[in-house]
């Protein structure tokens, strides 16, 4: 035999080689699955469903991530500028009613 030959032997042997050993992994692979799907549904079954009151405290806390110090302060802002806009208006609305009678007094 020539000295290609027997390097293309060795060649296609490693290469079956590894192909055996790929198929090995993944026949020990496959064969945990089972097992870990086994393992999974009993977690599932052994863990507790959460609390009614988990979910209003995780409800609360989004409010008050989103009505924050910042946002309470411009809104209370907001309010004080129309109060006195309110009052603005009132105070001219009443100073012409008046001017309105004087000036029907004569």
């Amino acid at each position: 035999m020539s000295r290609s030959t027997l390097l293309k032997e060795d060649l296609e042997l490693s290469q079956l080689r590894e192909a055996e050993q790929r198929l090995l992994l993944l026949q020990k692979e496959c064969a945990e699955i089972p097992r870990k799907l086994a393992q999974e549904q009993k977690d599932r079954e052994c863990t507790m469903p959460p609390l009614a009151e988990i979910e209003d405290r995780i409800r609360m806390k989004a409010h008050s991530d989103i009505v924050s110090r910042g946002a309470a302060t411009n809104m209370l802002r907001d309010q004080s500028r129309s109060l006195v806009l309110l009052l603005l208006l009132l105070t001219a609305t009443g100073t012409l009613i008046w001017w309105g009678i004087r000036l029907m007094q004569g």
